[in-house]
């Protein structure tokens, strides 16, 4: 018994979509996780920016700033409600020849630091 031509073109044709719209699903799926972590990297980065601003400034003066707050796109807020990230700066046993301090960048709603910086300041 002859197949016809068309059938096996079709089958042919089938394989060939269905390959196709595998690779389309898992190329989405790498598109979708590369922009997830381009968003995670931009965040820490802006954080590590920000963490050192905070640095300095007790690096400088001795004493802690006050809290900066910042929306989804890094922009500096005023008050705490409109905050996506805070950045802190927490005594962490200071004495009276080394102040010592941790800064710490959190994102709204999380327990856990985002980025932490160890900042030192000689007193002498």
């Amino acid at each position: 018994m002859r197949t016809s031509k068309s059938a096996v073109f079709l089958f042919e044709l089938m394989i060939i979509i269905l390959v196709f719209t595998m690779a389309a699903a898992i190329c989405t799926q790498i598109f979708a996780r590369s922009f997830t972590m381009s968003q995670e990297s931009r965040a820490l980065t802006m954080g590590s920016i920000n963490a050192q601003t905070i640095a300095e400034q007790f690096k400088a003066t001795g004493e802690a700033p006050d809290d900066l707050y910042f929306d989804k796109d890094w922009a500096a807020v005023s008050s705490s409600g409109d905050a996506y990230y805070t950045v802190k700066l927490v005594d962490n046993g200071s004495t009276a020849e080394m102040k010592s301090a941790d800064v710490n960048i959190y994102k709204t709603g999380e327990k856990d630091s985002l980025y932490t910086l160890h900042v030192k300041r000689f007193e002498g």
